[in-house]
């Protein structure tokens, strides 16, 4: 048993059972964004299979129990990226799976090894079925801040952050000038993010009635999901595909505003249109569908998803 620790970071490695090589098991180097406190999404639902003594999904898929982004993000992975590869190629050999594989992903480019032809990806920004770009934060920071009502809001629409993606640099173009819309965009929002970057941050969006959470190197961002945790109702914009988990149960329009970068010169005249009431409505919607977008949710559902 090999066992790694990284601030809150500690998995329990039975090789016998998981891929041959520690190389797939390196923790996380970053803590990003600032405000997690615990488990990235793959991590957690590493441990949710291993704790609960499980290796297939409901449908008879295996499981690769594989930490992409963990060793994604390392310098050494483009070198060590073919021994990898071949690591991988042994497990499946020894490991056949006639109903096929799924693996758990959240790196905005998905998994960089080649998977079976038979392997479906539930990944966060990129894959075959979308998941929440979610993170485990045990002390809720977020959702312990005080909020505030519809008329203490004195911002229709904010952003904050860096532009990463060229629709966001779309976005500030058009609305930058517009006494509507409040931009704050800093040169990186990385791993270390300085402590009055994340007070700014925090401060506007609860001062905003919408917040912008566009798509930046991946389809998705952790700042949708932060936005809602603040009280506040995020924008998602987005350009190829709209990706956005449990499209089958939840109807967005409901508690968000989800819009393709083809249609900004609507959004204005969009956000404008939700009055007091709508946006309450908005709100509560929000409350009662939380659940969704919360760890244990995304494990049962990935679990039991049928994909046949």
């Amino acid at each position: 048993m090999k066992k790694y620790i990284n601030n809150s970071f500690c998995i329990y490695i039975f090789v016998m059972s998981l891929l041959s090589s520690p190389l797939f098991y390196v923790p996380n180097k970053d803590t990003y964004p600032p405000f997690k406190k615990g488990y990235y999404l793959e991590e957690f639902f590493f441990l949710y299979m291993k704790n609960n003594n499980k290796k297939y999904s409901v449908d008879g898929r295996l499981y690769l129990p594989i930490l992409w982004t963990n060793f994604q993000i390392e310098d050494w992975f483009q070198y060590r990226k073919q021994e990898m590869q071949k690591v991988l190629n042994e497990y499946i050999n020894t490991n056949p799976c006639e109903k096929g594989y799924f693996t758990v992903v959240q790196h905005d480019s998905g998994p960089m090894l080649i998977l079976p032809v038979n392997t479906v990806v539930y990944g966060a920004c990129s894959g075959n079925i979308p998941l929440p770009l979610i993170y485990q934060d045990t002390e809720n920071k977020l959702e312990n801040i005080p909020k505030k009502n519809f008329h203490k809001k004195n911002i229709l629409c904010s952003f904050v952050g860096a532009n990463t993606h060229t629709l966001r640099n779309i976005i500030y173009s058009r609305y930058y000038n517009n006494h509507n819309f409040r931009f704050i965009v800093n040169g990186g929002w990385t791993a270390d993010v300085e402590k009055y970057k994340q007070d700014n941050y925090i401060q506007t969006t609860i001062n905003s009635k919408f917040a912008l959470a566009p798509r930046g190197f991946g389809r998705s961002s952790f700042r949708f999901f932060e936005i809602f945790k603040l009280g506040t109702i995020p924008i998602y914009v987005w350009d190829d595909i709209e990706w956005l988990p449990y499209k089958d149960i939840l109807d967005y329009s409901k508690f968000c505003v989800s819009i393709n970068i083809n249609e900004l010169d609507k959004l204005e005249n969009i956000l404008l249109n939700i009055d007091e009431e709508k946006y309450k409505e908005m709100i509560f919607e929000y409350e009662n569908i939380k659940k969704y977008f919360e760890m244990e949710y995304m494990c049962e559902f990935i679990e039991n998803y049928k994909t046949y």
